[in-house]
């Protein structure tokens, strides 16, 4: 029988990107993007890698990304399929674009089919490439299991935020604003494996949400689950 949690924050249905055996596989898209093809891995110590990416906006349309924003400025505004390739995360202020200031979360949905398959989830990451920031100083961004979003999903109605699962720090000034972040999100892959969920749904939130040098944008085209297996 499937957990409580799996008929509320995960519940069952069929996931618009199944994901594909060992290899780069569809399930958090950008807006009407199809699925990545496939490819595999090797990792550590003979351990298999398998991917799940995004694919890139230049793909055929047809489908609805898996991916939102919310902000509680306008907290009953959808944002779904209207940002771009952008996921804003953090306190914007900017007197130049009033109409995007406020608190920023966004939401990322990957297809977690493929982790269903027998074997020993070593790991799980989520890459995610953060693509302009207010201020390179730095301030941390946190990734949340949290429940499922949908295309009415708003600041207001926005998923429950269950738990935290890693803090990174965005990295050397060198290197800012364009700079790849890894999360760990092992604990939500393997919930989503044992529970047999179709999907498994990732929250971005900045630590500091009342800074506006918090702020920074993040590509959902460049997110990407990588799994190691033992």
């Amino acid at each position: 029988m499937p957990t409580p949690r799996s008929l509320t924050g995960r519940r069952r249905s069929r996931p618009l990107y199944p994901l594909l055996a060992c290899g780069l596989i569809g399930g958090l898209a950008a807006p009407a993007a199809w699925a990545a093809s496939p490819g595999t891995q090797t990792g550590p110590a003979g351990a298999s890698v398998s991917e799940q990416r995004l694919p890139g906006p230049s793909a055929p349309r047809g489908r609805v990304g898996l991916w939102t924003s919310v902000n509680d400025s306008t907290p009953n505004r959808v944002y779904w399929g209207r940002t771009g390739d952008v996921a804003r995360v953090g306190k914007r202020a900017l007197r130049t674009d009033p109409a995007l200031n406020g608190v920023w979360r966004s939401f990322l949905t990957m297809g977690t089919g493929d982790l269903h398959r027998r074997g020993t989830i070593r790991e799980a990451r989520l890459l995610i490439q953060n693509t302009w920031s207010q201020s390179c100083a730095p301030y941390n961004i946190e990734m949340w299991d949290t429940g499922r979003i949908y295309k009415s999903t708003t600041w207001k109605s926005q998923p429950r935020w269950y738990n935290w699962l890693d803090t990174r720090h965005p990295g050397p000034s060198d290197v800012c604003p364009s700079r790849t972040l890894s999360f760990n999100v092992t604990a939500s892959a393997r919930a989503a494996q044992r529970n047999k969920w179709p999907s498994m749904t990732l929250g971005l939130k900045a630590s500091n949400e009342s800074h506006p040098n918090a702020y920074k944008n993040f590509a959902p085209s460049t997110a990407t689950l990588r799994v190691t297996w033992s």
